[in-house]
């Protein structure tokens, strides 16, 4: 979930890079809100199923 990126469409999905995530923002308690957020515009692009998944890949 790139912030202020478009989400990728069409054959550019299939190549896409995952952007690094650094491993102490897993414990910081913020993280909830954090992903909320980034979240919330890609649900008006994606599909119900694909935000859910990117959760559960963030998760």
């Amino acid at each position: 979930m790139p912030v202020g990126e478009p989400a990728p469409t069409g054959p550019a999905r299939r190549g896409a890079k995952p952007l690094s995530f650094p491993d102490t923002a897993i414990d910081d308690p913020a993280l909830p809100e954090v992903l909320a957020e980034l979240a919330a515009p890609r649900a008006d692009e994606m599909d119900a199923d694909t935000v859910n998944r990117e959760l559960s890949i963030a998760r």
